[in-house]
């Protein structure tokens, strides 16, 4: 087996490849005058198995198209069996319709993926559960859960930690986590406003007086709902708020929004790669997941 590595994740693809001791295929990527992408795989690869590591984020489309000019290169060149990593999957989010006239763009996403000359796709932790069903290949559903349990239990008293679900969407997944650390469950009432996206925290059902509060989420996309919970929890007592997701999307200044807020510390993963991060954040390694 070979790996290669979209733009969106060299140094993600590079870990997986030193952890299972295999070769990283060297690949051109690049643009024409007109914008248009340009894709030229050096290696010879016929007859080999092959995984792409690719994260759907911005510019989403673009990375998008290049993954299937890679899954079309591959082809052509006689790859036998092609996996697609997905560690991010952008346009996750859009996973129903809200009013009418939308889309369900997870679903046609996934129908892209299912189209293309790929064997299995590799997902990590979607917003919406129910997302591998919209595809018509086999998918394998990760999880950077037991990266957060692991790192929580060594550097937090657990005896005075509550576990937080931002918002009644996320109540399963806190509850996974609260169980696995064998600590309470609280949760806040969120409501978004579907035209705008502006999030507001409303009531918080549970006690966090003098604990640390462990929020956790699947995606940070403007940092709204990490100030908010913030807020909420510190006006209901608590002591100190910790914020994990594993995924940190950090759109239109969230990372100096969530700098600046009374949220205390920032745990993420790196499915999605930052150069930079203030001192509020610390990213945990999911390639051995």
């Amino acid at each position: 087996m070979k790996l290669i590595a979209g733009s969106a994740n060299p140094q993600l693809t590079k870990k997986i490849a030193q952890l299972l001791k295999v070769p990283l295929i060297n690949r051109e990527i690049s643009k024409f005058s007109n914008g248009e992408k340009r894709l030229f795989i050096t290696d010879e690869l016929k007859g080999e198995n092959v995984a792409i590591v690719q994260s759907f984020v911005d510019p989403t489309d673009e990375i998008i198209i290049e993954t299937l000019l890679m899954i079309d290169a591959l082809e052509r060149m006689g790859v036998r069996h092609i996996s697609l990593i997905i560690p991010w999957m952008g346009y996750s989010l859009q996973d129903k319709v809200f009013r009418e006239g939308e889309p369900i763009s997870a679903k046609v996403i996934a129908n892209l993926i299912s189209s293309a000359y790929v064997k299995r796709a590799f997902l990590m932790d979607l917003h919406n559960d129910s997302i591998p069903a919209f595809f018509d290949i086999p998918t394998h559903y990760l999880s950077a859960l037991n990266i957060f349990t692991s790192y929580l239990t060594k550097e937090f008293d657990l005896q005075e930690s509550v576990v937080v679900s931002p918002d009644f969407g996320g109540l399963k997944r806190a509850r996974v986590l609260a169980n696995k650390l064998e600590i309470p469950l609280c949760n806040i009432d969120k409501t978004r406003d579907l035209t705008t996206g502006e999030v507001e925290a409303a009531d918080l059902h549970g006690d966090v007086t003098n604990k640390t509060a462990i929020i956790l989420d699947d995606v940070i996309v403007s940092g709204s709902t990490v100030i908010e919970a913030a807020d909420c929890l510190q006006a209901a007592g608590a002591k100190e708020t910790i914020f994990i997701s594993s995924h940190a999307l950090l759109t239109d200044g969230g990372t100096q929004k969530i700098q600046k807020s009374k949220i205390d510390r920032v745990i993420i993963t790196n499915t999605i790669e930052h150069e930079q991060l203030p001192s509020k954040f610390e990213v945990l390694d999911v390639a051995p997941v």
